[in-house]
């Protein structure tokens, strides 16, 4: 069975590269550039995994999945960022999130990430 995975990235060529890689991978994908894109893509439809960028054109990400109830909120979420941080870190940990994956990210361990949710 497919695993649905949405991926806010909001650099276009990343997302494309990314959602082409999981769907390879046998996941059904549906992306979202903006926090307000993904807001509403998670409000309306349940997904098994989230693959998150921190910084996005109008918020941040670990926000918007700080925002989520438990209803809302994937069971996997893996979290990417250019912007190193200590405190991005803590804010990821305190959201019980793997660590962030560094920008640029290697798109095999991405997909390699999100596969775990398969085995789920």
């Amino acid at each position: 069975m497919s695993r649905r995975v949405l991926i806010v990235e909001d650099e276009p060529i990343l997302r494309k590269h990314l959602a082409r890689a999981l769907a390879r991978a046998g996941f059904t994908v549906e992306t979202a550039a903006t926090r307000a894109e993904a807001a509403a893509h998670l409000q309306r439809t349940a997904y098994d995994a989230l693959l998150l960028d921190v910084k996005l054109p109008d918020g941040d990400g670990l926000e918007l999945l700080a925002s989520l109830d438990a209803a809302h909120r994937p069971p996997h979420t893996v979290v990417m960022t250019a912007y190193s941080s200590s405190d991005n870190d803590a804010r990821a940990a305190h959201l019980q999130i793997e660590p962030l994956l560094r920008k640029p990210v290697d798109v095999p361990e991405v997909v390699q990430r999100m596969s775990d949710v398969r085995r789920g």
